[in-house]
């Protein structure tokens, strides 16, 4: 078992947004308890752990954040700012005229050398406050005056995961089809696979699209071969 897998799925746990089913949020933090006491679990059946879990959260972390961010932009740079010296004040102030924004802060893009060391280490600590502050103001909002607006899309998100669900599962099918071309079957495994990774923080956000696109790729070089077959 890989602690850092371990640790990501702590994070999944920990910060499971408002309105999570509360008999998903005990299941998930009894799988988690289970995980750590079983030192002989090996990988994949941790990644599976994860993944299940990922598929019941992803509707709700999705709309969570939505909300997140907008908040983020109207009072990120806000809450910052209190958390400055009048001096670092003066120094964020040359970043954003030099073409930096409280954006590039994150990432360390823009002007970010206009910061000395210690001062980017100043940076990073409040950045990482300001989210958390952040983080509960809209887990306070939520559930207050944006709940009727939450709630419809943690629905909306819902039904966007079901066509998901089906479009990964067709792609196993697909998979499963293909076992004259063992090499094009396993490439199908791993795109379901890296997509279930970003369900659950694994891998790279999971982006609809490129489901959709996956499937349809695939779809159109399995009629491919079926061309040739008959040819």
């Amino acid at each position: 078992m890989i602690p850092s897998t371990v640790h990501i799925f702590e994070r999944l746990v920990r910060d499971m947004p408002p309105l999570v089913p509360a008999n998903v949020k005990q299941d998930a933090r009894q799988a988690l308890e289970q995980v750590k006491n079983n030192v002989h679990l090996g990988i994949d059946e941790l990644e599976d752990t994860m993944i299940t879990f990922g598929m019941k959260l992803w509707p709700y972390r999705e709309a969570f954040l939505e909300f997140f961010r907008v908040y983020e932009g109207e009072m990120g740079e806000k809450f910052l700012s209190q958390k400055m010296t009048r001096e670092m004040k003066k120094k964020y102030q040359e970043f954003k005229e030099g073409g930096g924004s409280f954006a590039d802060l994150f990432v360390g893009s823009g002007p970010i050398y206009m910061f000395a060391p210690h001062e980017r280490a100043q940076l990073c600590k409040a950045l990482v406050e300001v989210q958390h502050e952040i983080w509960q103001f809209a887990a306070q909002s939520v559930v207050t005056r944006d709940r009727k607006k939450y709630e419809q899309r943690i629905g909306e998100f819902k039904e966007i995961f079901g066509d998901i669900a089906q479009r990964l599962e067709d792609l196993r099918g697909m998979a499963e089809k293909e076992s004259e071309h063992p090499e094009l079957a396993s490439e199908m495994r791993e795109h379901v696979r890296g997509f279930e990774h970003g369900l659950c923080l694994l891998g790279p956000k999971l982006d609809y699209a490129a489901v959709c696109n996956t499937v349809d790729h695939f779809d159109s070089r399995h009629e491919q071969r079926k061309l040739h077959r008959v040819v």
